[in-house]
């Protein structure tokens, strides 16, 4: 069963038998409540004995009155006051605001810093949930400077979270919010109520799920079940379960699976019903907006769906709920615009105009989305076309929002497949000359290069220089202390014999310190980016180059409406054609396949490969110019995993490497940003590190350049890399660029960083790499030590300060080009960290390589850069040299140039000697003109010396 199906089946464990709490009326209980308050009145636990007793609907409006009678009678018991703001917060949240405006103000007159804070958190809550953002923002300020007045850490933390979920809801920061969140979480699992842990729980799940991370929003959601098993608790019952549907829903959304539409409307269905039990107006407008979106077309459903989304309307304007209004609104657009376009028109731009009023970026992206949706249906297609751009200019506000890039990436991966629609919708257009087809064309190329390795791409374009104020010198001395905690850190985690419990303390520890690096980060100034157009592209490519440009969407959304299809564009210096491809759904699984088959290492993959080749490849191969020898390919979803070199356009015939050299690109803006720079003049250094000694490490000899985070300090020794190394050495020695080889302890972290990577034009690592899919800035390529500071580890946030300048860099390890991948930035692998170092090309495997085949390929690699082959061209000369030689697929076919596939790190000789004329006659013109001026000056003063 799926993580997500194990999950929901434990919280539905979890969650049963809360149906029970509710029953019929037990005044009883309440006259108790009443008992207590008179016992002991002077805190907020008698007074919270009226909120459990109202999470039954039934008894909620006698606690009300019963509190209200208290209230008169007790006018300087804000605690009350407090409470009954949360009784009428289940029903009624308009009322709440009022109540617990009084008890904050009333709470305040008293110097009461707890009761204070805690009613101006539900306040804020309040405010933000009926629309009003600037006053809720005030109340932030408020609590943030009530809580530090205090010195109390506990309100410190309660003022944490509320900063974050405010950043939640406006979708400002969402990486601040999540930072916040995590260092809330440890103090609050370390002795917080259960009110603080839900709040907590319920941030830190909506933040993860906006960011991307599904498995840790679930894992926060099971938490939040369970803590509503044990208290009782009815509304957190249907938080929890509507939470579960929509998270269910966004994965389809993304992996559909077929027969997934009846599991994820009984998902629904439960959250209506917990809703309803709950008594929850907000809630349960959520869960009718969600079942109305999951019922099909039929006549039945249609009418349980209008019914549906007219009470979540009614609820939404009685509860004073803008934001569900405007949900509820654009669904129903949505459900109409098949049926009765106007009506559809008017609920889209009733929803949008909700969405402005209320400024809030994260209303207007879903509310400009659905418009376009509903214009797909209800207005010529290139009218829609242009909707569906201003949704994406949405889009992108919202991800300007973000103050970090690794939170621009995860948010804009969730948008993704609204920049897939456009752009596949907009090749349609070109199809059936709703578009000319060269506009088509060119629209939807500019829509791919908006969606592609944006974050990459802009920290390449933007000046590194600081922002005034924002890098101090006291900023700069705590991130170095900071740095030098996670490698003190990692070192421990290294150790053979840790205790479980051991590694656990510093496995939170680590995280704690990856939080305070994160933040003390000196952010790079931001630049204006001028993406590639499709005609720029054409004209700057060689004659021997053609672009393929990979779009791999749907073919329908999970309602079934055109979601785009899946695209190559065949871009050359001679124009561009578009071609069809598989959708995703058919893509993903026939990739895998290939990936298992060359595993295998018997030749089974022949047929598969050749079978991915007439999809993907051959109807654009057909139609390039016979000059093309070069393909730059950018790939896009499950394509990031493809051995294209492995292709074959038979199955008994050669591989693609036979006829093209290939090379991956993140986009047609990144590969114009490296062909724009200068060329460096001949000369300078290769280096390489081979074969790192760690003192941990066994005697084991390792078969292949792997492993995971957790068994670092297990990997054995690579002889046959250090034999790459002295190989590496001896290919370069007589060439211009001189190498300088690190092996054993000398291959170490420290070694690296104090050199002067400036004049590198090569640097080869051939060592262990480890790769951590779920925390991508733990994967490091690991190294000696070299000082007592380091830790061998050499991860992203170390190497993208390495300051390369345009050098090639081979990563003779495993795994190198692989990592997470979010959908659009593409994979987050060391190569990728290394192009944000300054590298113009990497070279990297896709999965693990033998050890001796590693060192076979490399050498020969090297032997053909020595020759001055370009990168792209070398190794398509040592990926062939291996295929005649008989070896299987999987010793060269995962190995692959990223970057521009252009460069030439190595000059020939040819090139030496060319250099050196084209510098000695830079040399010899000036020298000359001095020489003639001289000439001219001595004849001169002769002359006038005569006179």
């Amino acid at each position: 069963m799926p993580r997500l199906g194990l999950l929901l089946l434990a919280v539905g464990l979890t969650l049963h038998g809360l149906v029970a709490v509710a029953g019929p009326p037990e005044p009883s209980a309440l006259a108790r409540c009443e008992e207590g308050f008179a016992a002991h009145p002077e805190g907020s636990d008698a007074a919270m004995c009226f909120f459990r007793e109202a999470q039954d609907p039934a008894r909620r409006d006698e606690a009300r009155r019963r509190l209200g009678g208290l209230i008169a009678s007790h006018p300087d018991r804000p605690w009350l006051t407090l409470v009954l703001g949360h009784v009428e917060m289940l029903s009624e949240p308009r009322l709440a605001e009022a109540s617990y405006r009084r008890a904050a103000l009333a709470f305040r007159r008293l110097g009461d810093a707890e009761g204070e804070v805690m009613a101006g958190i539900n306040l804020r809550n309040v405010l933000g949930l009926l629309g009003q953002t600037e006053e809720a923002h005030v109340w932030v300020l408020r609590v943030g400077e009530v809580a530090r007045a205090s010195g109390d850490a506990q309100l410190q933390v309660r003022a944490l979270i509320l900063e974050a979920s405010e950043l939640s809801d406006l979708g400002q920061d969402l990486g601040r919010a999540y930072r916040l969140l995590k260092r809330a979480e440890v103090l609050v699992f370390s002795g917080g109520s259960d009110g603080m842990k839900k709040q907590l729980l319920n941030g830190l799940a909506t933040v993860s799920a906006n960011l991307g991370h599904y498995d840790e929003a679930l894992d926060a959601y099971g938490k939040l079940a369970e803590l509503a098993r044990s208290t009782h608790d009815l509304g957190t019952e249907a938080r929890v379960r509507l939470a579960f549907a929509t998270l269910a829903f966004q994965r389809h959304e993304e992996q559909p699976e077929p027969g997934g539409r009846p599991e994820l409307l009984r998902l629904a269905r439960e959250a209506l019903a917990a809703a309803k039990r709950a008594g929850s107006k907000a809630f349960e407008a959520m869960a009718l907006r969600l079942v109305a979106e999951l019922l099909g077309d039929g006549p039945e459903e249609q009418r349980e769906a209008d019914g549906h989304l007219t009470r979540c309307l009614d609820l939404a304007r009685e509860a004073g709920l803008p934001e569900r209004r405007i949900a509820c609104l654009w669904t129903r657009a949505e459900r109409l615009a098949g049926v009765d376009a106007a009506a559809a028109e008017r609920d889209a731009d009733e929803a949008l105009a909700l969405a402005a009023e209320h400024d809030n970026p994260r209303y207007l992206a879903s509310a400009w989305r659905a418009r376009s949706m509903v214009a797909f249906r209800t207005r010529p297609l290139p009218e829609a076309l242009r909707q569906a751009e201003r949704a994406l200019d949405a889009v992108e506000v919202l991800r300007q929002l973000q103050k970090d890039a690794s939170s621009q990436a995860e948010l804009f991966s969730s948008w993704a497949h609204d920049y897939h629609r456009l752009a596949g919708r907009t090749l349609e257009a070109g199809e059936t000359s709703a578009l000319p087809s060269r506009e088509a064309m060119e629209r939807a190329f500019a829509v791919s290069e908006r969606l592609r390795a944006r974050t990459l791409f802009e920290a390449l374009a933007a000046s590194r220089a600081l922002s005034a104020g924002e890098d101090t010198p006291e900023r700069r001395e705590a991130r170095a202390h900071a740095l030098r905690g996670l490698s003190t850190t990692q070192r421990r985690l290294l150790e053979k014999d840790l205790s479980e419990s051991e590694r656990t303390r510093l496995l939170a520890e680590l995280q704690e310190l990856e939080r305070r690096e994160h933040e003390l980060r000196p952010a790079p100034r931001h630049a204006e980016v001028r993406f590639a157009s499709l005609t720029q592209t054409e004209q700057r490519l060689g004659t021997d180059e053609a672009l393929l440009v990979f779009l791999v969407g749907a073919d329908q959304d999970f309602q079934g409406a055109p979601a785009g299809g899946a695209w190559v564009l065949a871009v050359t210096r001679e124009g561009t054609r578009a071609h069809r491809l598989p959708e995703r759904a058919r893509l993903r699984p026939a990739v895998a396949l290939l990936s298992g088959l060359i595993e295998r290492r018997d030749g089974s993959e022949a047929g598969a490969a050749a079978a991915l080749y007439a999809q993907l490849l051959a109807p654009a191969l057909r139609e390039l110019p016979s000059s093309v020898s070069r393909l730059l390919l950018v790939p896009d979803g499950p394509l990031h995993d493809l051995a294209f070199a492995a292709l074959r356009e038979r199955a008994d015939g050669p591989p693609l490497i036979s006829r093209y050299e290939l090379a991956l690109v993140p986009s047609a803006s990144l590969l114009h940003h490296w062909r724009e720079r200068a060329v460096r003049p001949p000369g300078g250094e290769a280096l390489v590190l081979a074969d790192p000694d760690r003192a941990a490490a066994p005697t084991v000899v390792a078969s292949a350049r792997g492993g995971v985070f957790g068994e670092t300090a297990n990997l054995g020794a690579l002889p046959e890399a250090r034999r790459e190394g002295h190989t590496v050495e001896a290919s370069l020695e007589d060439t211009a660029v001189k190498p300088r080889l690190l092996v054993g302890a000398a291959a170490s972290e420290q070694a690296l960083k104090a050199s002067r990577l400036d004049d590198v034009r090569i640097l080869h690592v051939a060592a262990h790499a480890v790769v951590d899919v779920e925390a991508p800035e733990r994967s490091a390529l690991v190294l000696a030590p070299g000082a007592e500071q380091e830790d061998g580890l050499l991860q992203p946030r170390e190497i993208t300060e390495l300051g390369l300048g345009d050098a090639l860099v081979v990563l003779s390890s495993c795994q190198g080009a692989s990592g997470a991948q979010l959908a659009g930035e593409g994979v987050l692998s060391l190569a990728r960290a290394f192009f944000e170092a300054g590298a113009r090309a990497v070279v990297a495997s896709l999965w693990p390589l033998r050890d001796a085949e590693a060192a076979w390929l490399l050498e020969r690699y090297y032997r053909h850069l020595a020759m001055g082959q370009g990168v792209s061209q070398a190794l398509r000369s040592a990926q062939r040299d291996a295929w005649e030689d008989g070896q299987p697929a999987a010793a060269w076919a995962g190995l692959g140039v990223m970057g521009d596939a252009a460069l030439v790190p190595v000059p020939s000789q040819a090139q030496d000697v060319s250099n050196a004329a084209a510098l000695g006659w830079t040399w010899f013109l000036p020298a000359l003109i001095c020489a003639l001026l001289g000439t001219a000056y001595w004849h001169w003063k002769r002359n006038a010396s005569n006179r």
